[in-house]
């Protein structure tokens, strides 16, 4: 467990938000452009993650025009995070319009078994 002290501000964490643009992509399905793009999302997702740059990812599970996912990044400045943000596939092609913010994480506990759904490339079972 983990409890911020409020007072001591990180000046390298950003979270940025992706929301789709089109939201039948989600109630109708994709487009081949957007599976495409999607799939060069994740890629890019996954190599920030591999690189330390993301310390946690995530989405709604809802399928309307409030869905979205979040991202919280370490990045050394406001610019290098929107670059980041601004160098996502998804982001770049258009499916995705995205917002980006300074933040804090403030209450951090262990992660829930339940939602461990997939381990890490290369690791063993069970582990994240």
């Amino acid at each position: 467990m983990h409890v911020a002290d409020p007072r001591q501000v990180p000046a390298n964490v950003f979270l940025y938000t992706l929301h789709p643009v089109r939201t039948a992509m989600l109630t109708e399905g994709p487009t081949p452009e957007e599976q495409a793009l999607a799939g060069q999302h994740w890629a890019y997702s996954t190599q920030l993650l591999a690189a330390g740059t993301i310390i946690f990812a995530g989405r709604t599970l809802t399928r309307d025009a409030d869905s979205f996912a979040s991202v919280v990044i370490r990045a050394e400045s406001e610019d290098a995070a929107r670059a980041v943000m601004e160098d996502d596939p998804a982001v770049r092609g258009g499916v995705f319009r995205a917002r980006l913010f300074p933040y804090q994480p403030m209450l951090m506990g262990a992660w829930p078994p339940e939602a461990a759904t997939a381990s890490p490339p290369g690791a063993g079972a069970g582990a994240l």
